[in-house]
């Protein structure tokens, strides 16, 4: 709007609105050519209008679109595969729907393969990876899919003397090791151990294998580890007079890519020899005839020298043949190996059973005796190695610390957020009242003229003003506290004239109704006179006393108000008017709640008592004549009809009496209420 220029890329809010934009703008022209964008208030009230075609898009984007093929060739180079040994492929995700991009795969196949677009590319890794999650849960059983998970990266392992200074001087060379324990894209799950002579502690030390497959700026330390405990088992060792440790680290690549040292284990073969006590056959009594049988066998020999040596020729002869055999033979040999290994099997068992039943008798008679044997045998000494690890990369474990530190992060950010929110609405306040004092100068012109000088409705109008005048200008980055002040800075003075002319009203209301709460309590003391004797005159006149105070009081505040200047404070409010007869509703609560004293009994046995008697007494005078008895019992009866009716209509009275007292307290009580 100045002519100034601004870079919007310094500010989060323009940003995240064209970051939107453009996020819409790739949908659309994924299938439409062109494209309008319209940004209203990108910044400083300043909109932003423009449009994009499909193909200067393409061409902004022409780098990244470059890049979608890459991942192609180099899962062909990991799979030792080419093109030709594809049979189709499949598209997911979302961003295979731009064209653009299908067009760069499909130059990258050769237009050899036809792009399938079979299932849906958003849900399609969701699903696959709910199945692989099924199958590697001990949780659920789903029928399994058919996936073998691998690690992108190779892994090494480095080994080095934990004591370096300590090596150096044992021995002139620097002792280290270093090899690839897991190969790239080899499958997860599985557990690598390597074995070494060694006698000093080791530093072990996990690594990724510097190459094209790291993404840049990853860093290659994965984990560190101590080994200790190693000297000790070697010293132990070399005093019992037996060689170096051999030293056994396992490793393990588990299931979810994580590698790790799960055990460091030294052993050392010490071979000893025993002394045993074996028994053997007794053959001193055999060796007269051993002797005899040789010297015979001797004879024998001599005479049969020269046959011997015409026959040795011979066999010399057969051997060399049988040395000279084709290979032919020996093939057929070894296909024959099998069934004349089993029928020497059956010849060896039937003649070790015939053997067996032979040399029962001759084991029956030949005697035992013991002799002592040495023989050798292998001891291990096996010694779990003590293994402390540390990190020194970017990839850290979730410690007690580093959880900590997350709290306090998550207590921040959350801290922000209601600062923020906190802050919109201070900001919303302040705002509506700005308009609030505004509207009320012309709606209310005449009330707020009643109680207000034109000086100090001058100064609201200003205040007003000044306030729009910062919050559009200064107020758009101010603080929260700076808010807060500048609310309390424009309200109060506001305020004070508002509840001015709220009172001119609200006092007459609130007087009207005290004065007609009084008149109330002075007709309900005229009434207790005579349906509340309980209550005593001085107790009625104390309350109606009351009454005159709080009379009083009325026209002092009315006159002191009429009196006070209108365009300053009032000198009572109208909630100060209803508190003036807290103590009068007190006194007739009180009053009201005192019980009725005992009622007197009444002359009802006195009456029973004379009917009975005059019965008694006509009952003892019997007359002769008939007709004066029958006189007599009809004055009776109009006489106990008579008092009959008295009775039952003196307690109808008496009913109805009640019923007006009854009537009366709820009377009371219901003023009362109304106190």
């Amino acid at each position: 709007n100045d002519g100034e220029t601004k870079d919007v890329r310094k500010y989060a809010r323009p940003m995240a609105k064209l970051r939107i934009q453009a996020n819409k703008v790739k949908h659309v022209l994924s299938a439409n050519n062109d494209f309008p964008i319209f940004i209203d208030s990108l910044y400083d009230d300043t909109n932003y209008q423009s449009h994009l075609s499909r193909s200067k898009f393409e061409e902004i984007c022409h780098d990244l679109l470059e890049r979608s093929t890459v991942p192609i060739q180099t899962a062909l180079k990991a799979a030792n595969m080419t093109l030709d040994d594809i049979h189709g492929v499949e598209l997911i995700g979302g961003g295979m729907r731009v064209p653009k991009v299908q067009e760069e795969i499909q130059a990258s196949l050769g237009g050899k393969l036809e792009l399938g677009m079979h299932i849906n590319s958003d849900e399609s890794m969701a699903l696959g990876a709910a199945f692989h999650g099924a199958n590697v849960s001990t949780a659920f059983k789903v029928r399994h899919v058919g996936m073998t998970d691998i690690n992108p990266f190779p892994i090494a392992v480095s080994l080095e003397d934990l004591d370096k200074e300590a090596a150096a001087s044992e021995d002139e060379e620097v002792w280290s090791k270093e090899a690839t324990i897991f190969k790239m894209n080899g499958k997860v799950g599985v557990k690598k151990t390597i074995a070494f002579t060694h006698d000093q502690e080791i530093a072990c030390s996990l690594d990724y294998v510097q190459g094209e497959s790291i993404p840049e700026g990853t860093s290659p330390s994965i984990q560190k580890y101590n080994v200790t405990g190693i000297v000790a088992f070697a010293k132990e060792m070399e005093e019992k007079g037996l060689s170096k440790p051999k030293i056994s680290l396992q490793f393990e690549l588990s299931s979810s890519g994580i590698v790790k040292l799960i055990k460091a284990e030294g052993a050392v073969e010490e071979t000893y020899t025993v002394k045993e006590e074996v028994e053997v056959d007794d053959d001193e009594e055999e060796e007269g005839k051993d002797s005899k049988e040789s010297e015979e066998s001797n004879d024998a020999e001599g005479e049969k020298k020269e046959e011997g040596e015409g026959e040795a020729t011979e066999e010399k002869a057969d051997t060399e043949a049988k040395e000279e055999a084709p290979e032919a033979a020996e093939e057929k040999k070894e296909e024959d190996g099998a069934t004349d290994g089993e029928k020497e099997e059956e010849k060896q068992a039937e003649s070790s059973e015939g053997d067996e039943k032979k040399e029962e008798p001759e084991k029956k008679v030949k005697k035992k005796k013991k002799i002592t044997v040495e023989k050798e045998k292998k001891k291990t000494h096996k010694r779990t190695l003590t293994v402390s690890s540390y990190h020194v990369g970017t990839i850290q474990p979730y410690s007690d610390v580093i959880m900590a530190e997350s709290k306090a992060k998550l207590s921040e950010l959350a801290r922000l957020d209601k600062e923020r929110m906190m802050l919109e609405e201070v900001r919303n306040n302040y705002e509506s009242y700005i308009y609030h004092i505004k509207n009320k100068l012309i709606d209310d012109e005449e009330a707020i003229g009643a109680v207000t000088t034109q000086e100090q409705r001058d100064e609201l109008q200003k205040s007003a003003e000044d306030a729009e005048e910062w919050m559009y200008d200064d107020g758009y980055d101010a603080s929260l506290e700076t808010y807060k002040n500048k609310y309390a800075e424009l309200t109060e003075p506001a305020e004070k004239v508002f509840f001015r002319v709220k009172e001119v009203s609200a006092r007459v209301e609130a007087m009207s109704a005290l004065k007609e709460k009084l008149d109330k309590v002075v007709a309900l003391m005229k009434k207790w006179e005579t349906t509340m004797p309980q209550v005593t005159e001085d107790e009625r006149n104390a309350v109606i006393e009351k009454v005159e105070d709080v009379r009083k009081w009325i026209s002092e505040k009315e006159e002191a108000q009429a009196a006070n200047d209108p365009t300053t404070d009032p000198v009572f409010t109208s909630e100060e008017v209803p508190l003036q007869t807290k103590d009068i509703q007190a006194v007739v609560s009180k009053l009201s709640r005192r019980p009725k004293p005992a009622p007197k009994k009444e002359k009802k046995e006195e009456k029973k008592n004379e009917t009975d008697s005059s019965e008694d007494k006509k009952e003892d005078e019997k007359e002769p004549e008939s007709d004066d008895k029958k006189e007599a019992s009809s004055e009776e009866k109009e006489s106990t009809e008579s008092t009959e009716t008295e009775e039952s209509s003196s307690e109808g009275k008496e009913e109805k009496e009640e019923e007006s007292k009854t009537d009366e307290e709820t009377k009371d009580t219901a003023t009362e209420d109304e106190l």
